[in-house]
């Protein structure tokens, strides 16, 4: 299985579904522009846009590690554990549940860091 394709299909699903909550919530409270200072809607629009600055670099370094012919497994770790991660962690912020929130932040960078790490020591 190509874990890379499969992590680009649930990011951009993932991405589009809370665009589409956005959508919801701004037909709901008739909000065209902005935020309408809603709680609401300010909560939507940070889950999506949180989930945008990392599911994005994450696809370019799960590029880069595919492209290094990364193990299988590793490559399954990675796609689906990050993809995990930011559900739990957009959960978090529309719940509000801030324990798993602060949980998943702390995964996702750990994510982030453990893949840069493996690259770097595969370019050594």
């Amino acid at each position: 299985m190509n874990y890379l394709h499969l992590y680009i299909v649930l990011a951009v699903l993932l991405i589009s579904l809370l665009a589409m909550n956005i959508s919801k919530i701004r037909m709901q409270y008739q909000i065209g522009n902005g935020d309408g200072n809603n709680k609401k809607l300010k909560q939507a629009i940070r889950a999506h846009i949180n989930t945008l600055e990392h599911s994005i670099p994450f696809a370019l370094l799960l590029w880069v590690l595919s492209d290094m012919q990364l193990a299988n497994e590793y490559m399954a770790v990675f796609s689906v554990g990050f993809i995990i991660i930011r559900v739990m962690h957009s959960y978090g912020i529309l719940a509000p549940h801030f324990r798993m929130r602060q949980l998943a932040a702390a995964l996702c960078y750990i994510f982030e860091i453990a893949a840069c790490g493996t690259i770097l020591i595969k370019l050594i």
